[in-house]
C-alpha cells in the first residue's frame, strides 16, 4: 500500500496541496486547516499535523485492508441502502411532523392521562419534600427552631433560613423539590427505614448525634409503591402523548397515502 507524504505536492486538477495518500485516497491541506481553525492549538499546530497525518494514514491503511478482506460487499451495500431509506423516511417524517403536529399537550390531557393510568405511576422509591437541619448541639433557640418546623409557613422558613446561615453545620430547604430518601439518609447517622419509621409516627423528627442535632422536617412524604404526583410525571406523560400523537398521525397519512394511491392508479395487484 503506497503511503505519501508532502508539505507542499499539488494536486493538478484543482490546485489543492496535497498532505497524503494512501492507496487512492487523498488527505489535502485544507481539510487539516478546517481542523486547525476549529481547535486553538497555538504553537503545538505543527506537532497536530504531524499527529493528524499519522493517525489519517492508519485509519485508511486499516480501512483498505478491511476492504480487501470482505469477500463480498453485496451484504453492505443492501445495508446501506437499508439505512439511506430509513434515514429519508426519518427526516420526512420528522418535517411532517413538526409542521402538524404540536411538540406539547394540554394540561388537561395530562391530567386526564394520569387519572386514567395512575397504576402506571407507582413510585419505584421512598420521597420526601422538606427541611434537613444540621446545628452544633449547643446551637442558641432550639425551641425556635422547633416552632419553625412545625409551622412550615412562608414567615417561618424565612426566619429558618436567616438563622441557618448563622449557626447551621447543613441546611438543606428542598419543599419545592422531592428528594430521594435513600440519598437524604447518606447525610444522617440513620438507615432509610429507621428514618421512615420516626416520620411515621411524626412529621418533624429530631436527635442528637456525635455533638451535632438533627432536625429532619418532613411536608410530603412518598414511599415505595405509592402513586407519584402528576408534577412527577407531567413531562413523561407529555413525552407519551406526544409519541402516540405522532404514531397515530403517520399511520393515518400512510393510510391516506395508500388509498389516493389506489384511486389514481398508482398502486397495482397482479393475481
Amino acid at each position: 500500500m503506497l503511503f505519501l507524504v508532502s508539505c507542499h505536492k499539488e494536486a493538478p486538477q484543482d490546485n489543492r496541496v496535497l498532505l497524503a495518500e494512501v492507496g487512492t485516497s487523498k488527505l489535502y491541506k485544507d481539510e487539516v486547516d478546517l481542523m486547525l481553525a476549529a481547535n486553538d492549538y497555538g504553537s503545538d499546530s505543527a506537532r497536530f499535523v504531524d499527529d493528524y497525518l499519522e493517525h489519517w494514514a492508519m485509519e485508511e491503511l486499516y480501512q483498505h485492508l478491511a476492504a480487501r478482506n470482505v469477500a463480498s460487499t453485496a451484504e453492505i451495500d443492501k445495508m446501506v441502502e437499508s439505512y439511506r431509506k430509513s434515514l429519508i423516511l426519518n427526516l420526512y417524517q420528522e418535517g411532517l411532523v413538526n409542521q402538524h403536529l404540536k411538540s406539547s399537550v394540554s394540561e388537561a390531557d395530562i391530567k386526564e392521562f394520569y387519572e386514567l393510568n395512575k397504576v402506571l405511576f407507582d413510585s419505584d422509591e421512598n420521597m420526601m419534600k422538606g427541611i434537613l437541619l444540621v446545628l452544633p448541639a449547643k446551637a442558641p433557640s432550639l425551641n425556635k427552631v422547633r416552632k419553625w418546623c412545625i409551622d412550615m409557613t412562608p414567615e417561618a422558613m424565612e426566619s429558618m433560613e436567616a438563622y441557618s446561615a448563622e449557626n447551621a453545620v447543613q441546611y438543606d430547604y428542598f419543599m419545592d423539590d422531592w428528594r430521594s430518601i435513600e440519598d437524604l439518609v447518606k447525610r444522617l447517622p440513620l438507615t432509610e427505614g429507621q428514618l421512615l419509621d420516626r416520620l411515621s409516627k411524626k412529621s418533624t423528627i429530631e436527635f442528637k448525634e456525635d455533638g451535632q442535632l438533627y432536625f429532619v422536617c418532613a411536608d410530603t412524604i412518598i414511599r415505595q409503591g405509592d402513586t407519584m404526583p402528576i408534577e412527577l410525571v407531567s413531562a413523561e406523560i407529555n413525552e407519551l402523548l406526544v409519541n402516540s400523537r405522532k404514531a397515530e398521525f403517520i399511520k393515518a397519512k400512510k393510510i391516506e397515502l395508500y388509498n389516493d394511491a389506489k384511486l389514481n392508479g398508482d398502486v397495482k395487484f397482479y393475481k
